[in-house]
């Protein structure tokens, strides 16, 4: 469990409904807005008040100001009273102080408010850090009270130590952009879908579920602890649910590929029609040969749209899953230095050629005919080297990575492990391709592309991966070419050396594995 633990105050220790509610509806009142229900104000139970007033009321930054200071009239005098403290609440502080664990408060009240708070209900003395806002407006964003915290606290360098604990998503995402966890309390004003979607990694229902922070909570069995305290990952899904949730990823890019075809197969035939009816021919090699001009920029453009699309799921996917909603924010857990990539691009221009040496010996070609790098060769001819390598080396490979590693694999890891995960992802990639030869080499660097993410955790690894292959599938056979200077001996040392290279690599991640991953 986290050492050093940081609460929210308002919702969390402290149920401050009714003062927050009441002093915002006298601040309204000021500008003429009438507010009778003051549930409907409990939205400004934990936000920064400037930030709030402005998003419900559609207050300029001016009126909002305004609004705070006449909100700190009746607040300073009557509503920090009307406050009072979550039943047991003092009993978790006692349990953990007992415990040993280091407790502090993070809060967007003002700090002044927040000690004067504190003292009132004698909880100060289980607290050796109190960080909340400054009056004069500035670290109301929750991420930089944390941070200031964390300073206070020494623990910058020692960030999977320490916990946030609060009741809305503001303490979720402030807590992640400062690289730490945070745990929900859906007794207070967020409530669980609240906390779920920002990225909670567990939401207890009670304050007597917070004693599991101590490392036990003597009053309920282990069985209904887990009930009760629930880890928030993808758990509950049908088998029908799972299945899409695998599936969809590639349907996006199939999907956005069928879009444009259609386009420009109705531009196509437009053109045809309007040929025929001016008299003139239509000659279809000129047209297939526009197809082939054509099919790399259409790749291109694909890959345009479905990466800011395919990224927002794999975003969402992220903090759902505690591991990596830590991983993928500002001082993530995940650190692979510049040798790793280095390593990383060595070891798949070598598993590619190898690849491709395989696929020669076995016959493959001879085996399925219809396939030929032609095609290939017609299609990368010709093109301007920018749409080469902007489409082929670098587009390209980062819309299949998060198509395939970074939304498939992760969740294929989620429901069956990584053994499964990885060889399922990486058949699924290798019948992407739509013929034999291009899925058994897909497939089988898909196999490293999946080991190499489930061994480092970073899906920027495996797009460093995707991208060293295929620029080497472009330019690689040219440099083997002048490297073996024709000669089949010298071809052949340079393929046991690329063998040796691909050993190396893979020891040095299997060896430094918890190396790469602090």
């Amino acid at each position: 469990m986290s050492e050093v633990i940081l609460f929210d105050l308002d919702g969390t220790l402290t149920d401050s409904g009714e003062g927050i509610t009441k002093s915002v509806q006298y601040a309204l009142q000021h500008f003429g807005i009438e507010e009778p229900d003051l549930t409907k104000l409990e939205c400004f139970v934990g936000p920064p008040l400037k930030e709030q007033f402005m998003k419900y009321c559609r207050f300029t930054e001016k009126q909002a100001e305004i609004a705070i200071s006449v909100y700190r009239e009746r607040y300073t005098k009557k509503g920090i009273y009307e406050n009072k403290l979550y039943e047991g609440i003092e009993s978790v502080l006692r349990l953990l102080k007992a415990k040993g664990k280091v407790l502090g408060v993070a809060s967007s009240k003002p700090t002044v408010f927040v000690k004067q708070i504190l003292e009132h209900f004698q909880l100060a003395q289980y607290f050796d850090v109190v960080v909340g806002a400054e009056l004069d407006g500035t670290r109301t964003k929750k991420a930089e009270v944390i941070e200031y915290a964390l300073e206070l606290l020494g623990m910058q360098n020692h960030r999977t130590d320490v916990l946030m604990v609060g009741d809305r998503s503001q303490d979720v995402e402030g807590a992640l952009k400062c690289g730490l966890q945070c745990v929900g309390v859906a007794y207070g004003y967020g409530g669980i879908y609240e906390l779920e979607t920002a990225g909670a990694v567990y939401i207890a229902q009670t304050v007597e579920d917070l004693k599991i922070l101590a490392g036990t909570n003597r009053k309920e069995p282990t069985s209904a602890r887990k009930e009760r305290i629930q880890p928030v990952r993808m758990k509950n899904e049908s088998i029908l649910t799972k299945i899409w949730r695998i599936l969809y990823p590639m349907g996006i890019h199939y999907g956005i590929s069928l879009v444009l075809s259609v386009c420009a197969g109705l531009f196509i035939g437009v053109w045809y029609g309007v040929s025929q009816s001016a008299g003139q021919g239509f000659d279809l090699e000129i047209m297939n040969n526009y197809i082939y001009k054509s099919a790399l920029l259409m790749t291109g453009i694909v890959s345009v749209i479905s990466i800011p699309i395919l990224y927002w799921f794999y975003r969402k996917d992220c903090i759902r899953r505690r591991y990596e909603s830590l991983g993928q924010q500002k001082g993530s857990a995940v650190s692979v230095n510049i040798i790793t990539y280095i390593v990383t691009a060595v070891l798949m221009i070598s598993v590619s050629q190898l690849t491709n040496e395989l696929i020669e010996i076995t016959g493959l070609y001879e085996l399925f005919p219809y396939y030929t790098s032609e095609v290939s060769e017609k299609i990368i001819s010709n093109q301007p080297i920018a749409i080469i390598i902007s489409v082929l080396i670098f587009l390209g490979p980062i819309a299949e990575e998060l198509v395939f590693r970074g939304l498939i694999f992760k969740r294929l890891q989620d429901y069956i492990g990584t053994i499964w995960a990885v060889l399922i992802s990486s058949l699924l990639f290798g019948m992407y391709h739509q013929n034999m030869v291009q899925f058994v080499y897909a497939g089988l660097l898909g196999l490293v592309f999946a080991m190499l993410i489930s061994l480092t955790g970073s899906l920027k690894i495996t797009m460093v991966a995707h991208i060293a292959a295929n620029a080497w599938s472009v330019a690689g056979p040219a440099i083997l070419n002048v490297i073996s200077g024709g000669n089949d001996t010298r071809y052949i040392v340079c393929l046991v050396v690329m063998a040796g290279i691909a050993a190396g690599a893979i020891g040095y991640f299997v060896i430094n594995n918890k190396k790469i991953i602090r």
